[in-house]
């Protein structure tokens, strides 16, 4: 299988218009962004970790913002910049100036963004919602401009080993790594026979795979994979249900995104079938189902972002989508990198400080593992079905040693950046 996480080149001519369609910014209301994260934290491994109270800048860090033009997640751009917008007008003495541009829906089109940009514009670091592993190829062109890029991303993909290069940092909100969390906790928690649906838009990813070899780590067998739609659009959720109402499995592991997750939380609450299996929702449809009044009494949401301290929840007033999280961190870990680096924080030593930064984040401590550059941070299973209180279980983050195994055989023929066509 491709190692690539999507076609690093796709042979389409990027509109200029859209490459250089600037954002409108969206005025923040700087009183509500009490976040109450402490000057002072310590990681699990007792090293300082980078909250915004440290320190400023000493100079702008101006910084070039690449944006899909999604269709699948039409919101995606302008969330990613109001949590760096959130992020910037919170952050004590934060100097950061942000040239936001939308680059259209391909990764051939993210690099001549970036290359246009570079080309016109003096920035200091490259941001963007692009596809980590095509990112990789664009090295000769950041080492030229002495530019590195930060790619902040859902982390459908495992990053694969032969794109690693140390000018482009990742950020993720680790979906793959939540796939193989709740794939092993499920085995143990709810049963060993799956049924696994997935929408057509999610389906050329790393999760799935990610889940069934998590599942079959800890026993699990998957029984049958279906989708939730086909190609054209037309259902088959009835299909899924009659096929759960046949097998009996122990539960039902969904992955699904847009209009296929809307459609999917509308019938299940609706199905009979709900009562009789536990639903295990991952990716934007865990999102889905968590936001949402649910009739059905065994739901569980696989999520980075899932309240689960009094500053998650405060914070989710402030960031309540994964994506203005997203974009709040990768403000944050920019602005870690400015100050840390010090004078000679550019090129090279900007991005080794970007990769080295330990961040507290509202969902918790996030860092970059040095050996896989995969993002490490907190994963949780969250019960929709246990009243108010929406008890969240912590889940093992697949650290270096797991991440070597999967990196290897995990990789996609995806042709484009998962939620940004």
């Amino acid at each position: 299988m491709n190692s690539k996480e999507c076609a690093p080149k796709d042979g389409l001519t990027p509109e200029s218009e859209s490459r250089r369609r600037f954002v409108t910014l969206s005025s923040i209301t700087t009183a509500s962004l009490a976040l109450g994260i402490p000057g002072e934290a310590t990681s699990s491994e007792g090293t300082s970790l980078y909250s915004p109270h440290e320190g400023a800048n000493t100079a702008p860090l101006r910084i070039g913002m690449l944006l899909p033009d999604s269709q699948a997640y039409p919101p995606l751009g302008d969330e990613l910049m109001k949590g760096a917008q959130v992020y910037a007008s919170w952050a004590q003495g934060a100097n950061l100036h942000i040239m936001p541009v939308v680059y259209g829906n391909r990764p051939s089109q993210a690099e001549s963004a970036a290359a246009d940009l570079l080309a016109s514009s003096t920035v200091d670091v490259l941001a963007g919602f692009v596809c980590a592993n095509a990112a990789a190829q664009w090295e000769p062109m950041l080492a030229r401009y002495g530019v590195p890029l930060l790619v902040g991303d859902a982390g459908a993909n495992a990053l694969a080993p032969t794109a690693r290069t140390p000018w482009v940092v990742r950020n993720s909100l680790g979906y793959w790594q939540t796939a193989w969390a709740t794939g092993r906790w499920a085995a143990k928690a709810l049963g060993p026979r799956a049924i696994v649906a997935v929408g057509p838009a999610d389906s050329a990813f790393d999760q799935i795979p990610a889940f069934e070899r998590g599942f079959a780590s800890a026993g699990g067998r998957v029984q049958d994979l279906l989708f939730t739609a086909a190609p054209d659009g037309t259902s088959r959720l009835e299909a899924l249900a009659q096929k759960v109402r046949q097998t009996r499995p122990d539960f039902v592991y969904v992955l699904a995104s847009g209009p296929d997750a809307r459609a999917f939380r509308q019938f299940w609450n609706a199905s009979y079938t709900a009562s009789q299996v536990p639903l295990v929702a991952a990716g934007m449809l865990g999102e889905e189902m968590a936001g949402a009044a649910l009739a059905a009494s065994q739901v569980w949401a696989a999520r980075t972002h899932a309240g689960t301290s009094a500053l998650d929840t405060l914070a989710s007033a402030i960031l309540p989508t994964p994506f203005h999280l997203l974009g709040f961190e990768m403000a944050q870990r920019m602005h870690a990198a400015a100050i840390h680096g010090g004078a000679q924080a550019h090129g090279l030593v900007l991005a080794k400080a970007m990769a080295q930064a330990a961040l507290q984040t509202p969902r918790g401590e996030v860092r970059i593992d040095p050996t896989t550059g995969e993002t490490l941070a907190p994963i949780h299973v969250q019960g929709l079905h246990r009243g108010p209180e929406r008890a969240a279980i912590p889940l093992p983050v697949a650290g270096a040693t797991a991440c070597q195994g999967l990196c290897d055989v995990l990789g996609s023929r995806a042709l484009g950046t998962y939620l940004a066509t």
